[in-house]
């Protein structure tokens, strides 16, 4: 993707759940006008529709809105929580596909990002929201880091992690949330994972949950083409009973019998300190020493 440049604009959308209040997103506008970007928000961007922030035509108003927009060169999700799945439908792909442009989002967005990439290959930048990023009051030098270094199209090293599976390996990064990943098996919005490297993590899951997830992305198609697996975090993760075992031991027993590189623990998912990583480029896997390389 072309770097973004002061003086560019970006667009803002609520893709998922409503904003509580608008103060809440203030620090990360703040944060885009000190790199120089002219922000524009979206027109729903403060409704409500049940848990979600508007209804689906409204979202998909939006977000159509802005890849319409030329001059619009990314488009950043202010929140996660719940709903994005359901916009998909509503998209124009073929005005997407000719006007490919970042979107910037994690946690359900990632529905969101994979829908678009299943149907169009536009690129997303996954483990930033305006919201989440702030809450605090200030962001984490580390998103901070890789953040920007994705918006202005340099080459990205991320690493850390253990390493479950040696190896290395080159793929497309495709993945996020897996929760949301797996909401997308079967429908027409699941992207293709030939000649990928998967990228995993979840936030408040029972761990027998993640293991039977992980088993439909398993049964899916092309799993047996996808060249590696990073296992981000899996915060506040619940063990139901004791014989559900440890995250740990679910993602042992997932990988035992897979032959391609596998980490995990790696710096990415619900936790403050996280890479923000490209979903649709290239990339290189280094296994051994944890590493994802991004050129």
């Amino acid at each position: 993707m072309a770097a973004l440049k002061p003086g560019d604009k970006v667009g803002l959308i609520t893709p998922s759940s409503f904003l509580p209040n608008p103060e809440c997103i203030e620090k990360g506008i703040d944060y885009l006008r000190s790199l120089g970007f002219e922000v524009v928000k979206g027109q729903h961007l403060y409704d409500r529709f049940r848990y979600m922030g508007g209804t689906p035509e409204q979202r998909a108003e939006d977000i159509m809105a802005f890849f319409k927009d030329t001059e619009i060169k990314a488009i950043f999700s202010t929140a996660g929580g719940s709903g994005s799945q359901k916009i998909l439908p509503l998209l124009d792909y073929d005005i997407i596909k000719a006007n490919p442009k970042p979107v910037l989002g994690f946690s359900d967005v990632t529905a969101l990002q994979l829908g678009i990439y299943a149907k169009t290959k536009n690129p997303s930048y996954t483990g930033f929201t305006l919201k989440y990023d702030f809450k605090t009051g200030n962001i984490d030098p580390l998103v901070q880091t890789s953040l920007e270094t994705l918006l202005r199209d340099e080459k990205l090293t991320a690493q850390g992690g253990k390493t479950v599976r040696g190896g290395s390996a080159e793929g497309i990064l495709v993945g996020g949330c897996l929760s949301m990943f797996r909401n997308l098996c079967g429908t027409a919005f699941y992207p293709d994972v030939s000649n990928a490297v998967l990228l995993i993590e979840d936030v408040s899951e029972k761990t027998y949950k993640v293991d039977l997830m992980l088993q439909q992305l398993q049964q899916c198609p092309n799993f047996d083409k996808i060249k590696g697996i990073v296992f981000g975090q899996f915060a506040d993760n619940i063990i139901a009973a004791p014989e559900d075992g440890t995250i740990d031991d679910t993602i042992f027993d997932f990988c035992k019998n897979l032959n391609i590189p596998v980490i995990k623990d790696f710096p990415y998912g619900h936790v403050p300190s996280r890479y923000v990583l490209p979903i649709g480029r290239k990339c290189k896997l280094n296994a051994d020493n944890c590493r994802l390389e991004f050129s």
